[in-house]
Formats: C-alpha cells, structure tokens, sequence
C-alpha cells in the first residue's frame, strides 16, 4: 500500500530521529525512478519533477527547522537503558519449524518490552549484540534465540560488573550455524540465569495459563518455558497445567550484576508492572518537563549548558500538557506557557539552562 504521509507526518518522524539521537535526517529517494521495483517508491522529488508539491515543500520546511536547532548537534542523549535486537536470530526464528512459528513475532516482543519505556518518557538505545553495551544499567534481551558463545561471555562480564539483564523463554537455543545446543541451557548462559530450562510449550490461540507476580495475577499466552530454578529466585509461578507451580519468573545474583527470567509470554499489564518496579529499584526515571501522557513523546539530549527536549504529538488529535519546569522554545526564544497545546502531530524543541 502506498500510503500518503498526512501533514506533519513527515516531519513528525524526521524530528523524532533527531530526538533520538541523530545529528542529521537521510533520504531514500532524492528523485523518484522511472522504472524497475521501485518506482513508486517515496522520494523527495516525485515523478511530476516539481518543487511546488506538498512533499518537497515539507522537506524543504523541514531542512529550515534543522537550521534553527542547530545547536543540538553533538549534544547527547541518556544511556541507561538498551535493547537488544538482533538480526540473526530474527531470520533464524523466521527460519525455523515446529513451536508455533507464525506466533514467534520477535521484532513486535520486543516492542511490547518497550513500551513501558516509550510511555514513561525514558531513553532507550537499540542495539545489536556485537555491539558495546557495557555501559548500560538495564539491557533487555529477550528471545535472543541464537547466541554465540562470544554473545554469552559478553552478558556475563556486563552482569558481573554489575549490569541488570533481562532474559526470556527462546534464548540461547542454537549457536551461529542454527545447530542446537544439548543439554539444556548452555553454559555459562545457564549459571548467569540460574535456571535450567526444561521444555517449552507452544499454546494454541485459544489457550492460556497464569503467574502470579508481585502477588497480582496475570495472564500468559504463546509460549512456556518449563524451568527449573538452580540458584535464581522464584518470582513468579505458573497457576496451572501440569507445570502449575513450576518458576514462571526468576531472579538470580551474578557477580555485582543481577538477571531475570521471564519464562513465559505476558500481555502489557504484567510489563507495565515489572518495569515499573526495576524504574523505581535501578533510579532509571528521568527528569520530566510534564506528567506522562501515552500520545505525547517527550525525549531528551544534553550538553553541559543545556538541557533540550523534544515534545512530540503522535495522535491525530490536539493534546494539552501541564508543564512541571519552565521551559524556552529553542525556535522562538520564547517562554512556553505552562499549559502547552500540541497540534496533531506537532513537534516542539524546548529547553533550559544548566
């Protein structure tokens, strides 16, 4: 489907990347083909060559936004929290037979463990595991089903120098050659999680079971990962089946660091818990300019002078913020007023000094 972006869209999603991080905004395509596959792909200049048109007028007004904030790049960004994707075990999953493949949906999990994070306007940095997340307070793993044995070294040292990890059910089933690993969870995998896993049940869509953590209920769906616990701490236990009873959610102590196990596949409700609890124990909360709103997107970048946010309207609706700070918009150098309105897909640059 080739979806027109609606106004604001475009420069919604490209402000959002400097948000995160970007010093600058790429484009694919400058100038749209004539033939071949993509023809039709989007570009900035389109097949009717013009610089009249609503898309390149959006660009261009774009690229004098990037003039007027200018000064933020080079600023930083938070780096508490990573997540970790990566490629090989997405297609290795993709690959693979049995255990419910059209239910393994691995790039849309670990949206759901991000959710929390996007919502309570705190920075997350995606990385792969090749990749130095050494520096990192949380780094959450799940499904990392094909792991290398250099991929486990690297979570132990990061956990054992005080890291928190988080691990889940379809982890460190098969090495770099999609080969399975015998004899359960591999070492060191298993002593870094403290637990052995089993077996894993696949369940049908219309079948669910239930762990109870932090004493709430909370359902479960898809998969079970059927664990024993060898040195970790049982959190959470499944409410029924034949493995009623057996860890459904462990901690275990692993040098200066700690890492959880989520043995089975949890909607939203138990996330919002879970994390809300490892923000509050680990102090990942960050400064806020307004109280959280599920629509609004608020992201932060830093210099010694300057503290700069990005206010980020992501419904189609007008949305109204209390603001808790005093804040400057970096574009007009003006002050903001306390209570702030956001046009549908509104992007606003404000900051205040150090």
């Amino acid at each position: 489907f080739n979806k027109a972006k609606k106004p604001g869209v475009h420069q919604l999603s490209a402000m959002q990347q400097i948000a995160h991080g970007s010093d600058s905004t790429l484009y694919f395509q400058w100038r749209q083909s004539r033939g071949n596959s993509e023809k039709f792909h989007g570009a900035v200049v389109g097949h009717d060559d013009s610089t009249e048109n609503r898309v390149f007028k959006e660009v261009a007004a774009y690229g004098k936004r990037l003039e007027k904030i200018k000064e933020i790049q080079g600023t930083t960004r938070k780096k508490a929290v990573a997540i970790l994707f990566d490629w090989e075990s997405n297609w290795a999953l993709k690959r693979g037979g049995g255990f419910g493949r059209p239910t393994r949906r691995y790039p849309q999990t670990l949206q759901e463990h991000y959710r929390y994070f996007w919502e309570q306007d705190i920075a997350v940095d995606i990385l792969t595991p090749e990749q130095d997340f050494s520096d990192y307070q949380l780094v959450i793993a799940p499904m990392l089903y094909l792991m290398t044995s250099e991929t486990m070294a690297k979570l132990c040292q990061y956990t054992e120098a005080g890291g928190t990890l988080i691990s889940s059910y379809f982890s460190g089933m098969v090495n770099e050659t999609d080969l399975l690993y015998l004899g359960g969870l591999p070492q060191p995998l298993r002593g870094l999680l403290g637990i052995n896993v089993l077996e894993l049940e696949t369940l049908f869509d219309t079948e669910h079971n239930q762990l109870v953590f932090q004493g709430q209920p909370f359902e479960t769906r898809d998969y079970s990962a059927i664990i024993e616990a060898e040195t970790a701490e049982v959190l959470g236990e499944y409410q029924a089946d034949f493995y009623q009873g057996t860890p459904a959610i462990t901690k275990n102590a692993f040098g200066a660091g700690t890492t959880y196990y989520l043995a089975a596949r949890t909607n939203y409700d138990f996330f919002e818990q879970f994390y809300a609890s490892l923000v509050r124990e680990l102090s990942l909360a960050e400064e806020r300019i307004a109280h959280a709103n599920p629509a609004v997107s608020i992201q932060g970048r830093f210099s010694p002078e300057r503290t700069y946010f990005f206010i980020m309207n992501f419904s189609e609706k007008e949305q109204t913020l209390d603001l808790i700070k005093e804040v400057v918009d970096l574009e007009t150098n003006q002050a903001v007023p306390q209570t702030a309105t956001l046009a549908p897909y509104e992007v606003r640059v404000v900051y205040f000094n150090n």
